[in-house]
């Protein structure tokens, strides 16, 4: 039987960008962005730079590619709370605690590190981020006035305050990831918080809001 090798490439391609990404984020984790290089993300993943620059032009190109599934679901984010329709503030509240939740891992591994990006890259991403926020505290507040645009802001960083405190005094978290969750991290498949805090927090968030919080579900 004739096997098409061109076509058995194309289909190993996306695992191997996906394996290359797992290998990058454990040593940004472990060295910082700024500590790794491309031949040190070639050589743990035993294959050559040219290999490597094949599937990704420069170290760069990969943290976008790696960072790319956070700004997809802000850009979701940002169409929620935007609206129409209006949408209730524990869904929002809910949401964002999600996506921290599920990419707080890649938020400090790769965002909160002031090596990665250039000035201008990190700028962008700041503003990016700002809209997002403005947009939630728009939907969460409901109107314009001070008082509520007040609380809404409290709401809101309750949440960020709440989740970075917990994940910081939370030992399972304190050491660098690793390739096979590294992968996990990539499609946010795993929650750095439980679903009982994750609820703590949302309900938190509606208590500054002045909103009651929903009763959890009886199992």
């Amino acid at each position: 039987m004739r096997v098409d090798l061109q076509a058995s490439r194309r289909a190993a391609a996306p695992d191997t960008r996906r394996r290359i990404l797992a290998v990058a984020l454990e040593l940004f984790s472990a060295h910082g962005y700024a500590g790794t290089s491309m031949r040190d993300i070639a050589e743990a993943i035993g294959m050559t730079k040219a290999a490597l620059y094949y599937h990704f032009a420069s170290k760069e190109q990969l943290l976008e590619a790696a960072t790319e599934p956070i700004r997809t679901e802000m850009a979701a984010m940002l169409q929620l709370a935007a609206g129409p329709p209006p949408p209730a503030p524990e869904q929002v509240l809910t949401r964002l605690v999600d996506i921290l939740s599920r990419h707080a891992r890649l938020i400090g591994t790769v965002f909160d590190d002031p090596s990665s990006g250039d000035r201008g890259h990190r700028q962008e991403q700041q503003l990016a981020a700002k809209e997002v926020f403005r947009a939630i505290v728009s939907a969460l507040a409901g109107d314009d006035r001070p008082a509520s645009l007040i609380r809404a802001r409290c709401a809101v960083g309750a949440v960020l305050f709440a989740v970075r405190v917990t994940m910081n005094h939370d030992p399972r978290l304190a050491e660098p990831v690793l390739s096979d969750q590294a992968l996990r991290l990539l499609g946010g498949e795993e929650h750095a918080l439980d679903v009982a805090v994750r609820q703590e927090i949302v309900a938190a968030a509606l208590r500054a809001l002045g909103e009651p919080a929903a009763r959890p579900a009886r199992g």
